[in-house]
């Protein structure tokens, strides 16, 4: 026993001395400088380049109208001169507003060519399209039965979405006119309040009488049920009223009452909630109450709402208790009669479409199933319409179509046409009226592009009617024919309905409104006494753009509108009002003469004007709505590039000094210049405001200030050292020599300029995804070659050995990346040349059953990979690797293997359910028997890597074992040891000899078992595809190590390899974004895996599991960074022995390298960003490009320097330090062997 307790002692004292020296307080605070840094120069660019538009504040009120009439006009003939109480006179007084989240303009389309070749099945999910029936065609009957036998009632538009297409965006440009501006997307799921003017807030605003005091007019009764993406836009517009109703009729009549009922929208694996919530409770307003109607076909009507309702359980809502019970809708106040005779406006938001769109895809049968039951809720509430004798509008559309996968987002065609159909229970058009509506239209588009602006607008603001490619191009014969011509539609813009609604309904048009009303609408309001109809509203609407363009500019200096753009804007407006003038004059002097051909023509030519003009704006503003701030831009970079060389100085310095001497010598000059650069940024920032250069505030200036004074004198501070220059460790002169490794790291250095060089043009930006598998492969073949030399200039020995470990090992790595390669999903730009194949087939929107059995293959190779890893140093001897790599790992990857077998059965089989089900219950594929155990099984795989492996690694990092050798007792001690505190038996007393296995790579072993748990977690999250390629690029990451180990050995300035090794790490983690199913795009984000061990939406929880599915490969790459460094330091490694802290300084500076380079690549996309900051495809390749750098450059950074380095390794670090653990496991070992013999 005297040997443990002298091991103790020893090993307390030097470890009490070890841990001491290890101080990392330095590298704490330089992570977190450069990391800030970088974070401020993104938000300087990004304030300058991704600005919002400025809110007006203005409202448009009842009784003001955008213009004053003046004498000679047609308000001043018309009978209604005198009454300016309301804009236009109201057509209806009610409205239904049914939208159908992501109903694309074929969903809603008819086609019987396509019946009665195909019949009504909807064939195969996962088949071609050609030869079958699409599930998402010829679903939507009622809509084309109504137009056909009520044409002068109905009409089906192509509505036009402005991108980005996610449901709140297109909400706000719904209800407000606005256009959206690009940074928006990215507030999906964190809704704020709209402060704009919009019909919402006109429709609950009191009326002007009220507010004077002067009368009581009634309010607008208002229900909205669905999406509560609506609730946190319009909190105090959609604001129940039920708990503060009272009896007073005055008092209802001046607020009127509203009923609210949201339900979650983000639970994209939920198909029915949503519906079921919307479709209950429509019919307490829809039908008459059972008391007051017991006819047989009300009965039969309130029988078939029940049978849309999939859950049961949605009926045993407190909503449909009865008026005496708690929590019903109906209540004394307001009674079932009230509910159903009194509402104004509806509005229902469902969500099965869409949600079938990101759970299955459209080529899934369940869709069919979701359109059918959106079918008959059509069909049930046109009944309603047609009994109710107030005039009463219907509009069923969809905020945005979906692509071919079922996403949205972008601006692919698909995902921006959505569909618009209008039913009113009266007539509203005319052949007549379309006829004359068709001549403004056309006249119209001959002044839009006689214009050279207007020449290059978009197709859909130039042309009025649009061919239905979407519905021709899912059909084609084998030689790629079209098997029907596509058929033509009437084309508006989704924020047409803003201006369209208010005036129909008797309201303002919104102050902020860029729409124009939809001309067929008000085209047959003709009456002989009064002026056209179509005419007064394109009037007014144009008066009020006008209006909102002039407070605009008054209001912004920096507006970003060219002066040729307003002075276009004013002459087509001022043509137009002096048409008008001659209009009037025509008619003042006969007002008979109103019905004449030439009176006619004349208001056709007028109201063609006015619409050319308000055309004319919004394709502009398309165009140029970007307010870029250049100094804040520049700022931006500035701060940016700073921060670059920043990193690189620290790289530099950690190869000669501790980060304790870096911060003594860089710390004081570094707050005194942020300090001196605030000053000066502060004061230099009102003379850019007040010259209109730029609009930043005082935070903004006082940020760029601090940022690039901290860096700047950071640098500075390193580089003027004269005694040990930053590049002092470069011997002089040498490094013009051609040497293997100036060879390799100026491949290096190549690579990583074409990379950047790649945003320069649209074209490589988008082929991204190419351009650096070329890099890798080039790089990876240059150590392939460097190996050869190794392996020929060597005859023998172990420099051969490890030039023969360096070209397998280099090989393997090709091969992976050619592996990785093929797993890709393609950008809309790449479709002609690019073929999808991370779900298995090129038409699938879901993994595949046989890519999710595949994905089950990982859980034995990853582990045993790491397992033969560690075998080549015997760390796999080791408890902690037994336990966790051989048992633990696999089990944890098995979990999650199992979980997406079971999300792929559940997705293949749902169709087999949907389609043995009627059309009205379909929907139970919704949820499945195996929901449950997918639960439990994901959250089990999460448990078992972080509570299990976690906590082991934790406990006992190291892989080491303690192995005695069945030699004789020898008289002198030779016990395997390197540690000088190692005891030694009394002189004369015979000792056994001990050899500790895994000793030769304790650090790299050990924080290999680390990674290994950041990769369980990273499994999890990924769809089956991207699971066997971030395994594969896994095992790829341990070749890379072992890879550039070897070459270390096999030349004399092996340190210098480091910058190569970086680079080759850096890009390969692009190459595993790619390989996981990425690209740089909103749309390519997947969604679903948000809900991964996750039932109810929550935003923290299913915001991070989206964040690892996305940025998987950065986060893995940054988490494997340390093992440059670590991978073969064996436990007596002298460097950090005899200064420890140096030895973390060098992984730090290996660790500023690596995010040097995300950032170089972010700098070189925000640059090209900015500098294409007029280029047509800014906002759909450059700007996202750049947004979703920012991201990969700070994740990457924090993780590695943060996570990886100030927890992880330091944790290693200490242990290694502290031998005692070391000695204590020998001396077991010898005792229980003493104990034995």
């Amino acid at each position: 026993m005297s040997l443990n307790s002298e091991t103790s002692r020893s090993a307390k004292a030097e470890s009490a001395t070890s841990q001491a020296a290890l101080r990392v307080r330095a590298h704490w605070l330089v992570s977190l400088l450069l990391v800030a840094l970088s974070a401020a120069g993104f938000w300087l660019f990004s304030r300058g380049f991704l600005l919002t538009r400025m809110v007006l504040p203005d409202h448009s009120l009842p009784s003001v109208l955008p213009f004053q009439s003046a004498p000679g006009t047609l308000e001043s003939v018309g009978p209604d001169a005198a009454s300016a109480s309301e804009w236009y006179p109201a057509k209806y007084e009610r409205a239904i507003i049914l939208v159908v989240d992501a109903l694309r303009v074929d969903f809603a389309m008819w086609s019987d060519e396509l019946n009665s070749t195909f019949g009504t099945a909807g064939g195969v999910p996962g088949s071609q399209h050609i030869g079958r029936l699409m599930p998402y065609h010829n679903r939507l009957p009622a809509i084309a039965a109504l137009s056909r036998e009520r044409p002068d009632q109905s009409m089906l538009y192509r509505f036009r979405a402005d991108p980005p297409t996610t449901t709140l965006q297109r909400l706000k440009g719904l209800t407000t006119g606005q256009l959206p501006t690009f940074i928006d997307a990215g507030s999906n799921f964190a809704g704020s309040t709209v402060d704009e003017d919009n019909w919402l807030q006109a429709l609950r605003r009191p009326p002007i009488g009220i507010i004077n005091g002067t009368k009581a007019a009634r309010s607008h009764n208002l229900v909205f049920l669905g999406d509560d993406t609506w609730i946190s836009m319009f909190p105090n517009e959609l604001s129940d009223t039920q708990a503060t109703e009272t009896n007073d009729t005055l008092q209802k009549s001046r607020t009127g009452w509203a009923r609210v009922r949201p339900f979650p929208s983000l639970n994209v694996w939920d198909l029915d909630t949503v519906d079921d919530g919307v479709l209950s409770r429509l019919p307490m307003f829809l039908l008459p109450p059972e008391s007051e109607n017991k006819s047989e076909i009300i009965r039969k009507e309130r029988e078939q709402w029940r049978q849309l309702v999939k859950q049961p359980h949605m009926w045993e809502h407190s909503d449909f208790n009865e008026m005496t019970q708690a929590n019903s809708m109906v209540s004394d106040k307001v009674g079932h009669a009230q509910l159903h005779h009194e509402w104004d406006m509806i509005i229902a938001h469902g969500l099965g479409v869409d949600h079938c769109g990101h759970r299955f895809g459209p080529d899934h049968s369940a869709i069919s199933h979701k359109l059918a039951q959106m079918n008959t809720a059509i069909e049930l509430i046109v009944n309603a319409i047609d009994r109710d004798d107030k005039p009463t509008a219907l509009y069923v559309f969809g905020d945005h179509g979906m692509d071919n996968k079922g996403d949205h987002g972008g601006d692919s065609p698909r995902e921006v046409d959505a569909g618009l159909w209008i039913y009113s229970n009266r007539k509203w058009h005319s052949k007549e009226s379309d006829e004359r509506t068709a001549r403004v239209l056309r006249n119209a588009q001959e002044l839009i592009s006689s214009n050279a602006l207007g020449s290059s607008f978009d197709q859909d603001l130039k042309e009025s009617w649009w061919r239905n490619t979407h519905l021709s191009d899912d059909y084609k014969s084998a030689s790629g024919e079209h098997l029907f011509e596509a058929p033509e539609l009437r084309s508006v813009s989704q924020i047409d309905l803003v201006s369209t609604l208010s005036l129909s309904l008797g309201l303002p048009i919104p102050f902020n409104n860029l729409g124009t009303a939809i001309p067929e609408m008000f085209a047959s309001d003709n009456d002989s006494s009064a002026e056209w109809g179509l005419l007064s509203v394109l009037r007014l609407n144009a008066a009020q753009v006008l209006q909102y363009i002039e407070k605009y500019v008054s209001n912004s200096r920096s507006h970003g509108f060219t002066d040729d753009a307003l002075r276009l804007w004013n002459d087509m407006y001022n043509q137009a009002e002096d048409s008008y003038r001659e209009l009037a004059d025509a008619i003042g002097q006969n007002p008979k003469n109103r019905r004449q051909p030439h009176i006619r023509e004349l208001e056709e030519r007028v109201a063609a004007e006015y619409f050319a003009f308000t055309r004319m704006v919004l394709g502009s503003l398309r165009q140029m709505w970007a307010q870029f701030d250049p100094v804040l831009i520049l700022a931006g970079l500035c701060t940016l590039v700073l921060s670059i060389a920043a990193l690189l100085a620290l790289y530099a310095q950690s190869r000669l000094r501790s980060l304790d001497i870096i911060i003594a010598r860089a710390g004081w000059p570094c707050i005194s210049g942020g300090i001196a650069g605030a000053v000066v940024f502060r004061a230099l920032s009102s003379v850019f405001v007040s010259s209109g250069l730029s609009h930043m505030a005082s935070l903004d200036a006082t940020v760029a200030g601090l940022a690039m004074g901290a860096a700047a004198t950071f640098c500075v501070a390193l580089v003027s050292d004269s005694k040990a220059s930053t590049f002092a460790f470069v011997p002089q002169l040498q490094w013009l020599a051609v040497t293997p490794a100036t060879v390799l790291n100026v491949v290096a250095a190549e690579a990583t300029i074409i990379h950047c060089l790649a945003f320069s043009s649209n074209s490589f930006t988008f082929n991204e995804d190419s351009i650096v598998l070329y890099t890798v492969q080039t790089l990876v073949l240059a150590t392939s070659l460097l190996s050869v030399r190794a392996i020929l200039s060597s005859s023998a020995g172990p420099k051969r050995a490890s030039g023969t470990r360096a070209l397998v090992c280099s090989l393997l790595i090709i091969v992976l990346n050619r592996t990785l390669a093929y797993s890709t999903v393609c950008r809309e730009e790449q479709l002609s040349a690019c073929t999808p194949t991370f779900y298995g087939a090129p038409s699938a929107s879901i993994s595949t059953v046989y890519l999710a059995a595949a994905n089950v293959v990982m859980v034995w190779l990853v582990p045993s990979a790491v397992t033969y890893a560690l075998r080549r140093s015997y760390s796999d001897r080791a408890m902690v690797s037994k336990l966790w790599v051989s048992l633990g790992m696999r089990v944890s990857m098995g979990m999650a293997a199992a979980y997406w077998v079971l999300d792929s059965i559940d997705g293949q089989t749902a169709s087999g359910a949907a389609a043995a089900s009627s059309p009205t219950r379909s929907s139970a594929v919704n949820g499945s028997d195996w929901s449950d155990m997918r639960m439990a099984l994901a959250r089990m795989a999460a448990g078992v890597a972080l509570g299990g492996g976690l906590a082991a690694w934790y406990a006992s990092p190291f892989c080491l074992d303690v192995e005695l050798p069945n030699v004789p007792i020898l008289s002198q001690p030779q016990a395997l040891s390197t540690n000088k505190g190692a005891s030694r038996a009394p002189a004369g007393q015979s000792q056994r000899t001990a050899v500790i296995l895994g000793y030769g790579n304790a650090y790299g072993a050990a924080y290999l078992i680390f990674v290994t748990v950041v990769f369980c977690v990273l499994f999890l999250v990924q769809q089956p595809m991207g699971g066997i390629m971030l395994s594969l690029l896994f095992i790829e990451l341990i070749l890379c190590v072992e890879l550039f180990d070897a070459l270390r050995d096999t030349i004399e300035e092996a340190s210098s390899l480091l910058c190569a090794q970086v680079i080759l790490m850096a890009q390969l983690s692009y190459v595993g974004y790619f390989a996981t199913g990425h690209q740089f795009t909103l749309v390519s984000i997947q969604w679903s895996t948000a809900f991964v061990g996750v039932r109810e939406m929550q935003l923290v929880v299913c915001g991070i599991i989206v964040a690892l599915n996305t940025l998987g490969s950065f986060v893995l790459m940054a988490a494997c960074m340390p093992l440059a460094v670590l991978w073969n330091e064996s436990l007596g490694t002298q460097l950090l022995r005899l200064a420890p802290d140096n030895y973390i300084s060098r992984i730090t500076g290996a660790g500023a390298a690596y995010a040097a380079y995300h950032a170089v690549v972010s700098v070189s996309s925000a640059a090209c960003a900015a500098w294409f900051r007029r280029h047509l495809m800014v906002w759909k390749i450059f700007a996202p490009r750049f947004m979703f750098s920012v991201p990969i450059t700070l994740v990457s950074s924090a993780v590695l320097l943060l996570v990886a380095i100030g927890l992880a390794t330091v944790h290693i670090l200490r242990m290694g330090l502290s031998v005692g653990n070391t000695q204590a496991m020998v001396a077991q070992k010898l005792h229980m062997a003493s104990k034995s013999s």
